[in-house]
């Protein structure tokens, strides 16, 4: 019975990593595709290369957060595999639409109700981190978008640089997709450390998954971040992965997972609104708004009943 368990838990990290792969590191790199910079499978593969190194090399302090940093009295197997399931099922669900639901909301929603339904202890000290980072990432990312993009209208030529514009994007990209990989990694192994693994091959294994994830399900993904919510050109595109990879390396320094996907369209909208352009989907940034509350919530319900059944 216990290999069973082992054997499925290590299952749905796998599918968890895919999950994450598809979406919130497929997100990073869409302001790349938008400035023209690569094509959409390019763009897949080369996110998912670089959050595999940003997994490996960076991914340590998130994953003991998730690990360990939540609950008082750590996690066992069924408990692991229930946060793994509930997390993964909802994250790829949301990745077969073109409403991205961020994989830090759904994690930890579904560590906190575990805490709560087992009766194991929530560290409530690290949740109020957690979730006063959350609630500032949108107004950070508006106000940096929307201040970066003053700055960088006055220092980068819009027209006539376009190949060195194109190689700037490009290294910001794949800059943010190694932060992204090492902020993101840890959802998907950290429930994994209950089996007592040495770190450096669940780094691997959770890198590795998430690169197939990002190369084989994410176009569409990338192709709603940086088409649906905003038509943004090469300028906007530098003050979008700015700002990302900012606030990003703050998550990491603090070992709290982000929302990339938040912070990105945020970022944006600043941007778009420093430009005095409009054209952003109200309806579908609405849904997507929606969307990262719910999974929160969704998440934190569902196991604190399954714990509170098993219990």
């Amino acid at each position: 019975m216990e290999r069973i368990l082992i054997l499925a838990v290590i299952s749905a990290s796998v599918f968890m990593s895919i999950a994450i792969g598809s979406s919130s590191i497929a997100a990073v790199f869409a302001p790349v595709a938008s400035g023209g910079t690569t094509g959409m499978m390019r763009s897949a593969l080369l996110a998912g290369i670089a959050a595999l190194l940003g997994a490996i090399f960076q991914g340590r302090k998130v994953t003991e957060t998730i690990g360990t940093g939540i609950v008082g009295d750590g996690l066992n197997i069924i408990q692991a595999l229930i946060i793994l399931l509930i997390a993964s099922t909802l994250v790829l669900t949301s990745a077969l639409t073109d409403y991205p639901m961020p994989t830090a909301f759904t994690v930890v929603g579904a560590i906190v109700g575990v805490g709560l339904g087992f009766n194991i202890g929530v560290k409530w000290d690290a949740v109020s981190l957690i979730l006063t980072y959350w609630l500032l990432l949108p107004i950070l990312g508006f106000a940096m978008g929307y201040l970066l993009y003053l700055l960088v209208k006055r220092v980068v030529p819009n027209e006539g640089n376009e190949r060195k514009l194109r190689h700037i994007i490009l290294f910001l990209g794949l800059l943010l997709a190694f932060n992204a990989g090492a902020n993101s990694v840890g959802r998907a192994i950290g429930p994994l450390m209950v089996l007592e693994i040495n770190m450096f091959y669940l780094l691997i294994l959770g890198g590795t998954m998430m690169m197939v994830g990002c190369w084989t399900l994410s176009p569409r993904v990338i192709n709603a971040i940086s088409f649906d919510y905003s038509n943004i050109g090469p300028r906007r595109s530098i003050v979008t992965l700015s700002t990302v990879i900012i606030l990003a390396q703050v998550g990491n320094m603090l070992g709290v997972p982000i929302a990339f996907v938040q912070v990105i369209i945020t970022a944006i909208i600043g941007s778009g609104m420093a430009a005095g352009t409009g054209n952003i989907a109200r309806k579908k940034l609405v849904l997507t708004a929606v969307g990262w509350t719910s999974a929160f919530l969704v998440a934190m319900g569902l196991a604190f009943l399954i714990g509170s059944i098993l219990l």
